[in-house]
This record gives C-alpha cells, sequence and structure tokens, in this order.
C-alpha cells in the first residue's frame, strides 16, 4: 500500500442541507491499483460548506458506529457521506489520512 485515492458518485451537490455525495476512498499500491488485503484505519476531515454523515467500508461484521469520522477498510475500500449544509454555498474539501499513506483530497461544489 502506498496511497489513498478518493472518488465522488457526484462533485456538485444542492445547497439545501440535504443533498449527498458519496465517496469512495481506495487503499492503492504505487501503480494505482487497489490492495484487497488492506486493512488500514482512514481519518476523514472535512472543511468548507458541508459536514460528514457516516462512514462505512462494506464490512457487514463491523460494528462501529457511521457517525465516526475514522474506519478501517475493508478490502482496501472505505467510503464517506458529506451532506451539504442549508444555503452555504460553496467547495467542501473532504481529505481521508492513513499513516504511512500518501493522503487523498477531492473538493466537492455545494450550489
Amino acid at each position: 500500500a502506498a496511497r489513498l485515492e478518493a472518488a465522488a458518485d457526484r462533485n456538485e451537490i444542492k445547497a439545501d442541507g440535504k443533498d449527498l455525495s458519496f465517496i469512495t476512498i481506495r487503499v492503492t499500491d504505487k501503480n494505482g491499483l487497489t490492495v484487497p488485503d488492506a486493512y488500514n484505519l482512514i481519518e476523514f476531515e472535512i472543511e468548507g460548506h458541508g459536514e460528514i454523515v457516516a462512514t462505512d467500508n462494506g464490512d457487514p461484521t463491523n460494528l462501529e458506529s457511521f457517525t465516526k469520522h475514522k474506519r478501517e477498510a475493508f478490502s482496501g475500500l472505505a467510503f464517506v457521506i458529506i451532506r451539504s449544509k442549508a444555503g452555504e454555498k460553496g467547495p467542501i474539501k473532504v481529505t481521508g489520512k492513513s499513516d504511512g499513506l500518501k493522503e487523498a483530497q477531492i473538493v466537492l461544489t455545494s450550489k
């Protein structure tokens, strides 16, 4: 494992306090391939006009609270759900960090 990569299902969301974007974080090797046996702890941070609603990793046996801003990857994957803040338009920067890996950042826009 060398770095984290982030991809959003939507890069623009409505500034209505209800709209969501789902961001998938992948633990990848130096060639950009997902590391299927990676279980790194990933910490999520947010700046701007949104908030973290939930995190998950797809592991049905994981009983961690969805509201935590940290999540272990499961088979090299984790995700974070972002919600816009009502009436606040502008950028939302989401960062995923894990010890020893290059962090991932993605910027969404709340319109």
